[in-house]
């Protein structure tokens, strides 16, 4: 009896041994293919924009938001970044490589994304905000950690951030507005570091959730983005990433930061990054608010912009919340009136204030001088008597 049982089990294990065997030769290569193998060729262009992500609908906008997304022979999931902020040279001239999509479409910023890159794109997906706001339905909140107060209005583009030191759990428009924030010493290169952040607990979420939620997110992108990828590719290279080992590796091109501030790549061979501090003498500066609800609807214009000058531009300048009532001037713009230093000036306000377009008025020029005179009488009427300074800036909103 205990032979006939003996047998009876070696049989079965037999069986099921073959079954394996035959379903192993069978499907070998659809696992190869979804755990994958076959994936390491495909490289997706990332692009977040400010505006109109669906092709039908776009009507441009500058890339906030650029990285390219493929996996490795290990399987992990590789993210390189582009700052938005990072100058070129197209058709002669410098330029943002943020300008590129909106002024000449996605096949010119495909080139310049490959030639810094040093990788063929085969694939492209276009996000707008409303997107980006919507990834959350799908991985619930997002966790972050303010070690700074992170504050910043931006009253053209409609832009209020506001976020206290402590742990946020984020999602929809708050999560865009934190990814938004550039009012760092970092400015641009900060802001990736959060986005890295944040899409490493997005893809983290995902994996958590399963693939059933990554198909979800997969038609719901093929649904309401410009997309250059099928259905069944992108499909492979979710399943990928789940069925490989689950790690992210983030990157981003190898550059360094000239004297001015600009982001600067190296050839995609180097890989050193070198960030270059603004020189220790800084010119002097009265920042003089020019946005006559900026204090009722803010706060405290100088501590406010004192914090962002030592933030981003990495200096300390002096300020005052008074609006001056000056003829020829508009409520809501910016001047710089400059007695020294121009270069240096120009620069470091740059780098506080990107998106601003000021009117420059050179004194020693004399060019628009009666408004500079009729700054400093409209302060001294306020008890307000400046001391020599290098500039000062009458600062609005921003402007592109």
């Amino acid at each position: 009896m205990k032979a006939v049982h003996a047998f009876l089990l070696s049989l079965s294990f037999l069986i099921i041994l073959s079954l394996f065997a035959l379903l192993y030769f069978l499907f070998k290569d659809v696992y190869l293919n979804i755990s994958g193998m076959m994936m390491t060729g495909e490289t997706f262009l990332v692009v977040g924009i400010d505006t109109g992500g669906k092709a039908k609908d776009a009507i441009g906008g500058r890339t906030d938001y650029m990285a390219l997304f493929y996996v490795d022979q290990s399987g992990t999931l590789n993210l390189k970044s582009i700052p938005r902020d990072t100058i070129i040279t197209y058709n002669g001239s410098k330029r943002r490589i943020n300008s590129l999509y909106n002024s000449y479409g996605m096949n010119t910023l495909i080139q310049e994304i490959e030639k810094l890159t040093d990788r063929e794109i085969t694939g492209y997906i276009v996000l707008d905000f409303g997107t980006v706001i919507a990834v959350t339905d799908f991985t619930g909140p997002i966790r972050v950690d303010v070690s700074t107060p992170m504050h910043h209005d931006d009253f053209q583009q409609q832009l209020h951030i506001h976020f206290d030191i402590g742990t946020h759990f984020l999602e929809g428009e708050d999560l865009l507005r934190y990814l938004r924030y550039r009012g760092d010493t970092l400015g641009d290169l900060g802001r990736i570091e959060r986005q890295r952040h944040v899409v490493s607990q997005i893809v983290s979420s995902l994996l958590r959730a399963g693939p059933g939620k990554i198909m979800e997110l997969i038609e719901y992108v093929l649904d309401k983005t410009e997309i250059s990828i099928e259905k069944k590719t992108l499909l492979r290279f979710a399943l990928s990433v789940f069925t490989g080992s689950r790690s992210i590796q983030f990157s981003q091109i190898p550059y360094y930061i000239d004297d001015f501030g600009q982001i600067i790549p190296r050839e995609p061979s180097a890989t050193a990054v070198t960030i270059q501090a603004v020189s220790a003498t800084y010119p002097s500066i009265l920042l003089v608010n020019n946005i006559p609800d900026y204090e009722t609807r803010i706060g405290s214009f100088s501590e406010i912009i004192k914090s962002q000058w030592l933030k981003q531009a990495g200096i300390k300048v002096d300020a005052t919340g008074i609006v001056p009532d000056i003829p020829g001037i508009e409520k809501r713009e910016t001047y710089l009136f400059i007695n020294r230093r121009a270069d240096e000036v120009k620069a470091v306000f740059s780098l506080a204030h990107v998106y601003h377009n000021p009117t420059v008025v050179i004194i020693s020029q004399y060019s628009d001088v009666e408004k500079y005179y009729a700054l400093l009488d409209s302060l001294s009427k306020e008890r307000l008597y400046p001391a020599s300074y290098d500039a000062f800036v009458l600062l609005g909103v921003a402007g592109r």
